[in-house]
């Protein structure tokens, strides 16, 4: 690491700062997060001054932001990355809807969660249903029709699941669900999320 960066103070306060406001964040990621930051304003500092400013160090904590600002938003990251290796699926719907207001990607992970667990669910309850009503509801295909539950009308329409219908329906929801829940954790997760928040910042 260059001098620019090892013998500035302000570098130093700023991490210092940003290391007390890692609420609730063990030793080892806390080190591992400050490390990341000063390692990203090294690079930083080094293109200011190959780019000529006049005060590089300054230049690079003013892109970063208030250190206690960055604090809490790499705290809540870590929380997100917690939340994706559970199984459960309101723990990860819950993560995707915090992440969801970081932008269009957060969006679209938290719209993948509820398209996907809400299709799991619909099969869960037609097959609950099918007891209940086991005239109107099944798998039924006619001339302007293909519906897999209870259709507004199925003049014309054959029911073709059958004795399956239950089975079938419980295994679509269990693998709408499995995936779902692949998905959610592989985007969470898949990122190398520390960069991402760092370069996102510095773009500011």
């Amino acid at each position: 690491m260059s001098a620019h960066v090892t013998s500035t103070d302000p570098i130093s306060a700023y991490l210092n700062r940003v290391s007390a406001g890692l609420k609730g964040i063990d030793e080892p990621q806390r080190q591992e997060i400050v490390a990341e930051i000063r390692s990203h304003l090294a690079e930083r500092v080094q293109e200011l001054i190959a780019q000529g400013s006049p005060r590089p160090v300054e230049a690079a904590l003013t892109a970063m932001g208030d250190a206690d600002a960055l604090a809490l938003q790499f705290t809540r990251e870590v929380r997100q990355q917690q939340s994706s290796r559970s199984f459960a699926p309101w723990v990860l719907l819950r993560a995707a809807a915090r992440i969801a207001l970081t932008g269009v990607n957060g969006t679209l992970v938290f719209l993948i969660g509820v398209l996907g667990y809400g299709v799991g669910l619909g099969f869960t309850v037609v097959a609950l249903l099918k007891p209940i009503m086991p005239s109107k509801v099944g798998f039924w295909v006619g001339p302007h029709i293909i519906v897999w539950g209870v259709p507004g009308s199925h003049l014309g329409a054959q029911e073709l699941a059958g004795q399956y219908f239950i089975p079938v329906s419980l295994v679509l929801a269990f693998l709408f669900a499995s995936v779902t829940t692949l998905v959610l954790r592989w985007l969470m997760r898949s990122t190398r999320w520390m960069r991402y928040v760092l370069q996102k910042r510095s773009a500011y």
